[in-house]
């Protein structure tokens, strides 16, 4: 019986350095009852509530010492900072909030050994609705936090070569020119 050899790419092995991540989750956060005084605003009556979010802000600010698994207990803050717009029936801007913001604490486990940082980030974040409650405006945020543990940490690895780039795509100031062309029409797909 005759065996056939496989044919492998030649590599070497090299050091490189690279973030290696510890540990990586998201949280979902959803706060409620967020309020904002009216002060000298008199919203129309029927009156809605844009409201944006500007940028957020995540940063941990403690950490326990790790246990004998490399587990601590790190606590971030996040800030949200947003704007707030009152608006007639017309849609029409009747008052403006702006560089408004609320804080809070959030406290996670990870896998978080000596040497470690961490990376916080809310990816993702919207609010409302918003409701004219009596002398104030109300909201509710949603945000979508991920948080990791990281080290800079120097690696062997298997390597094939440096990598080359590919043609960078231009914009076309005349006409969708493309080269090159389409050569051959599409295959059809294989008979079932």
């Amino acid at each position: 019986m005759e065996t056939e050899s496989i044919a492998f790419p030649r590599f070497e092995t090299v050091c490189i350095e690279v973030p290696k991540v510890y540990d990586f989750c998201f949280q979902a956060e959803h706060r409620e009852n967020i309020c904002t005084p009216l002060n000298d605003c008199n919203p129309p009556e029927g009156a809605t509530v844009r409201c944006t979010i500007d940028s957020t802000n995540c940063a941990e600010v403690s950490r326990t010492t790790p246990n004998n698994q490399g587990r601590a207990n790190v606590t971030f803050a996040v800030t949200v900072y947003y704007t707030l717009e009152v608006l007639d029936c017309s849609s029409n801007v009747v008052c403006t909030f702006a560089n408004q913001s609320f804080s809070f604490t959030k406290t996670v486990v990870l896998c978080a050994p000596e040497g470690t940082f961490t990376n916080c980030e809310i990816v993702n974040a919207a609010c409302g609705p918003c409701l004219i409650l009596g002398n104030q405006i109300c909201c509710t945020f949603d945000l979508c936090i991920t948080i990791q543990s990281l080290a800079i940490v120097k690696l062997l690895v298997p390597s094939f070569g440096f990598c080359t780039p590919a043609l960078c795509e231009q914009v076309s100031p005349i006409g969708p020119f493309v080269c090159p062309p389409q050569l051959f029409p599409p295959q059809c797909p294989p008979a079932e």
